[in-house]
């Protein structure tokens, strides 16, 4: 893996690990001071609230206009050689997906099929178990091609749509919650990380595969780390919270989800090594 400062974000990947220092012990102070477990509510608006949304909005700000403003130089490595790191961190981000995939047939399951509300709230749910399980097998196909280095990946086209529908219905659930989307942080970051996720996997689609790819790089590197950032607020705080036993303190439709988790560290991966800064166009190969 290279180095930040070799990578072709290394600023980018400095200010999200100085963001992540900062928000991610605030977050999770947040579930024993100010939040409702009950509602999602802040109970307040004391200075950890006004802290964590600076810091992200700060970064994530920093991300887009840093990825911008090098949008002419940023390049992609499609080099196929072995990437025995990203490809376990592949394996890792398709067991979280599978892990979705098992809970949501398992609510299904569980609910009242017969309400008109549950009908579609189930179809919902089983069109994102479907694309889960389609995920999984996009994210097992790049891993096993990254750890042997006889492929990049790019030929799976048309599979690597599959996280983006995904994370499409999984962000149409959380619409149809009948809530403050402001005042309920959870939901909030939440669907915030979707919006990001969905990006960012239509570009890495894009780039990765070669399709209409030109000076889309920068959206590789701006997106995921935006995603990357908002997916450990949403589990890293409640997974703490959880095996210190105060699951309690959780509300009930915003648990710990290993997926956000395992595509997380998944995208972190691709800025950090796939990223890389343009060689000039002159640049020729001597025989």
């Amino acid at each position: 893996m290279k180095s930040i400062t070799k990578s072709g974000f290394g600023i980018g990947i400095l200010i999200f690990a100085a963001t992540a220092i900062i928000a991610l012990p605030v977050r999770t102070l947040q579930f024993f001071t100010v939040l409702e477990s009950n509602t999602g509510f802040f109970a307040e608006n004391d200075w950890s609230v006004y802290i964590l949304a600076t810091v992200c909005a700060v970064a994530i700000l920093a991300f887009l206009i840093l990825g911008f403003s090098k949008r002419k130089t940023l390049d992609y490595s499609l080099e196929a050689v072995k990437r025995p790191g990203q490809g376990i961190l592949g394996f890792t981000a398709a067991i979280g997906l599978l892990m979705n995939a098992v809970d949501i047939f398992v609510k299904i399951m569980n609910s009242n099929s017969f309400a008109e509300d549950t009908k579609t709230t189930n179809l919902i749910f089983g069109m994102q178990a479907v694309f889960a399980l389609l995920s999984a097998i996009y994210f097992v196909a790049l891993g096993t091609s990254y750890i042997s280095g006889k492929s990049n990946g790019s030929e799976y086209r048309l599979i690597s749509l599959a996280p983006v529908i995904w994370s499409i219905f999984r962000l149409i659930f959380r619409f149809t919650r009948t809530i403050s989307y402001i005042r309920v942080s959870d939901l909030m970051l939440e669907m915030i990380m979707l919006v990001f996720f969905i990006l960012f996997f239509m570009a890495f689609a894009q780039v990765n595969s070669r399709v209409d790819a030109e000076k889309k790089e920068w959206k590789i590197a701006a997106y995921g780390l935006s995603s990357a950032l908002l997916a450990l607020l949403c589990f890293v705080p409640r997974f703490i919270v959880m095996i210190t036993g105060n699951a309690n303190l959780l509300h009930e439709q915003s648990p710990a989800e290993y997926c956000d988790f395992g595509i997380a560290l998944f995208v972190i991966s691709t800025v950090l090594t796939r990223v890389t800064v343009k060689l000039p166009e002159n640049t020729t190969t001597e025989e």
